[in-house]
C-alpha cells in the first residue's frame, strides 16, 4: 500500500510532489473571454435557484464557503485558501489528467481544477472536465465533513486499485474525445471520429477491472449522486451540480431513482455522452464509506496471494506485489504459481521494473540492469533469520531450496539493503531448476534479484515508489504549460460586445441611449447569440420594465430557441429565472 498525506493535513501547489508537476497550470484569467464569464454567471444564476430546492442542503453554503461567486469564474487560489481551512486544497491543472493521477491528488486532499472552461456550445454539458464542472460542481460539498471522509477514503482506496490496459486504452479515447469536443476550432467530422473511437474502445471492455469497478462507485456516487433528505432524493453529484440540463431532468419521473447498494453501483456500467437512464440514492454519507470499505476487503492490495496476482495478470499493466518482507517488487505479472491449497510458490514479472521497500526504491536496482521477464520463487519463512554467507554457501553449492522444493544456483555479485529490512541478494549466471533437473529459469548473461520472502501480502495498481517510476519513464518535460482559451478571431467581435455589456451593468447606468445602442448592435451583428440576447433582457427589466424590447427579445429568443433545439431548453430556464 502506498504513502498518504497526514489525517488532517492537505497539500498546497507548491508542495505537490515532484512527479505530479507536469499535470499542474497556472490559471489565467486573461484567458477567459467575455462570453467565457457570460457563460460561467448564467449557470450560477440558474444553479442558485434551482439547487436551492434540489440539491443537498449545504450547497448553497458550500458554495460561499470554497470561495465561488456568481458573477466571476473563481481564482483557483482562492478556493485553495478557502479549502485549507477544511484540510483540502486545490491545484490548477490542464485538462483532462490521467485517472490515477486524479485518485492521487484527491489521496492527498487536493481538488485537481481544470482552468478550461466550455463552449458556450456546450453549456449544458461536456463529457470534459472544466472549471464549472470542478469548482462549482466538486467543491461545494466537500464543505459536508461526512462527504470530505468519503471522498479521503476513496482516493486512499482507489489508488490501489488495479488498472488494466483496457482501462488507460478507455482513458485516452476518454482524453481525446473531450479534448476535441471542447476545441474551438474542432470539425465536425473530427468529433464524429473521437466519438466512434471512444464507442469501439468502451465496446471492447469485456471484464471490469477493480480500478473500473471503483469508477463506476465515484461515478454514481460523487459525479452522479443523490442523497435521501427527508425522504426526498436531493443532488450532491458534481456532474449533475453543474449540467443545467440533466440537473433539472434528472429530478423528473423518467429518471428511474435506485436506493444505493454497492452491488448495485459497481455492476452498472455508465456511458459519459449520453444523460443517465438511472440514479442511485443514499441514505446518507456514512453509507459510502461503509461500502467503500466492504469493496476494499475483497481487492488486491488487501487479499493478496494467489488472487492478487491472478487480477493483476489479467489486467496486464504495472502492478507492485509486497512481500511478508517488505520488499515490493514492480511490473507486469506475466504469471505465477500456486499449490492446490491456493499459497503461491512463484511469480514472474516482465516490463520495466522497480524494487522497493516501504514505497521507497532502491537506487541501486536500476530497472535496465536486469531481463525483461524475472522470475521470483517463495521460500520457507525461517530462511529470514539465515545469515547471508549460510545462504551463499548454499546457492554456490547443492543449491538454495524454494517453498516448492526448486534447486537455485548462481555466482554471488553484491548485496543491497534498504531502511531496516529490505534486502536484495544480486546474483550472476543464475540457474532454477526441479529435483530432477528441469530447468525452471536461467539467466546466464545479466544480473538476477535474489528477494527473500515466504508470502505475498498484498498486489496493488502502480509502482510502490510513484514518484521515482514516473519521472523515470515520463517523456513530459516538467514545464507549466497555459490552459486553453476559448478566443478565436471569429469570436473576437461578439466578446467586445459582451465586455460593453458587462460594463454596463455593473456600472449600474441607467442610461437609455446607451443600453439601446448595444441592443441595436446585438441585432444587426448577433441576433442568433442567444446568452447575449438574455442579458439585455436582464438589463431592460431591470432599467426599463416598460420598454417594448422586453416583448421584442422575448420573441426573438424563443424564436431561436424554435429554431436552435440545442438551446432551447437554456433559454427556456434563462426566461425563467427573469421571471
Amino acid at each position: 500500500m502506498t504513502k498518504t498525506s497526514s489525517p488532517n493535513q492537505s497539500l498546497s501547489q507548491s508542495q505537490l510532489p515532484e512527479h505530479l508537476l507536469e499535470y499542474i497550470t497556472e490559471q489565467d484569467p486573461s484567458l477567459y473571454t467575455p462570453e467565457d464569464q457570460a457563460t460561467w454567471r448564467f449557470v450560477m444564476r440558474v444553479s442558485r435557484q434551482f439547487f436551492a430546492e434540489h440539491a443537498h442542503p449545504l450547497y448553497l453554503k458550500g458554495l460561499e464557503a470554497t470561495g465561488i461567486s456568481t458573477e466571476r469564474i473563481p481564482l483557483i487560489e482562492e478556493m485553495n485558501a478557502a479549502l485549507s481551512k477544511m484540510g483540502w486544497g486545490a491545484v490548477a491543472v490542464n485538462g483532462f489528467i490521467p485517472p490515477s493521477v486524479f485518485l492521487e491528488m484527491q489521496s492527498l486532499k487536493l481538488l485537481p481544477i481544470n482552468c478550461d472552461i466550455r463552449k458556450i456550445e456546450n453549456l449544458g454539458y461536456t463529457p470534459s472536465p472544466d472549471i464549472v464542472h470542478e469548482a462549482a460542481g466538486h467543491a461545494p460539498i466537500i464543505f459536508d465533513p461526512k462527504f470530505r471522509a468519503y471522498l479521503e477514503a476513496y482516493g486512499q482506496v482507489a489508488r490501489n486499485a488495479i488498472i488494466s490496459k483496457k482501462d488507460i486504452e478507455l482513458y485516452d479515447a476518454i482524453f481525446h474525445l473531450s479534448e476535441v469536443k471542447e476545441n474551438p476550432k474542432a470539425t465536425e467530422t473530427e468529433i464524429t471520429e473521437a466519438q466512434k473511437r471512444f464507442e469501439e474502445v468502451a465496446e471492447s471492455i469485456r471484464d471490469a477491472s477493480e480500478a473500473a469497478l471503483l469508477a463506476r462507485m465515484y461515478w454514481w456516487t460523487s459525479e452522479y449522486g443523490m442523497i435521501d433528505v427527508n425522504g426526498r432524493p436531493m443532488i450532491y453529484g458534481a456532474g449533475l451540480l453543474s449540467s443545467v440540463i440533466e440537473s433539472h431532468s434528472c429530478v423528473l419521473p423518467a429518471v428511474k431513482k435506485v436506493p444505493f447498494t454497492l452491488e448495485g453501483v459497481i455492476r452498472t456500467s455508465y456511458d459519459i455522452t449520453r444523460p443517465q437512464p438511472q440514479l442511485f440514492v443514499a441514505e446518507d454519507f456514512d453509507s459510502l464509506t461503509k461500502a467503500l470499505d466492504e469493496f476494499a476487503n475483497h481487492m488486491s492490495f488487501r487479499r493478496g496471494g494467489a488472487y492478487g496476482l491472478s487480477v493483476a495478470k489479467k489486467a496486464d499493466a504495472t502492478a507492485t506485489v509486497t512481500l511478508d518482507s517488505g520488499m515490493q517488487l514492480t511490473g507486469v505479472v506475466a504469471g505465477y504459481e500456486v499449490t492446490d491449497e491456493g499459497e503461491v510458490m512463484s511469480f514472474n514479472l516482465k516490463g520495466s521494473k522497480q524494487f522497493s521497500y516501504h514505497e521507497e526504491a532502491m537506487g541501486e536496482m536500476a530497472h535496465s540492469l536486469f531481463s525483461d521477464k524475472i522470475y521470483f520463487p517463495m521460500f520457507d519463512p525461517s530462511i529470514a533469520a539465515v545469515p547471508l554467507e549460510d545462504i551463499l554457501k548454499k546457492i554456490h553449492g547443492s543449491g538454495l531450496t524454494t517453498k516448492n522444493g526448486n534447486i537455485i544456483k548462481g555466482h554471488f555479485k553484491k548485496e543491497i539493503r534498504i531502511g531496516t529490512g529490505g534486502r536484495v541478494v544480486v546474483l550472476e549466471k543464475v540457474k532454477i531448476t526441479t529435483p530432477d533437473g528441469k530447468v525452471v529459469f536461467e539467466e546466464r548473461t545479466r544480473p538476477y534479484p535474489f528477494v527473500l520472502g515466504s508470502k505475498v501480502v498484498s498486489v496493488f495498481g502502480g509502482a510502490a515508489d510513484r514518484k521515482e517510476f514516473a519521472l523515470r519513464h515520463s517523456n513530459h518535460k516538467k514545464k507549466v504549460k497555459a490552459h486553453k482559451s476559448n478566443a478565436t478571431d471569429a469570436n473576437q467581435a461578439v466578446n467586445e460586445l459582451y465586455t460593453r455589456v458587462r460594463a454596463y451593468r455593473e456600472k449600474n447606468e441607467n442610461y437609455p441611449f446607451e443600453l439601446e445602442t448595444l441592443y441595436q448592435e446585438a441585432q444587426y451583428r448577433f441576433s442568433t447569440v442567444w446568452l447575449l440576447q438574455l442579458e439585455l433582457l436582464e438589463l431592460f427589466i431591470a432599467q426599463q420594465p416598460e420598454s417594448v424590447r422586453i416583448a421584442e427579445l422575448k420573441v426573438k429568443l424563443n424564436l431561436i430557441a424554435q429554431q436552435n433545439k440545442k438551446v432551447s431548453e437554456q433559454i427556456k430556464m434563462g426566461l425563467d429565472l427573469l421571471s
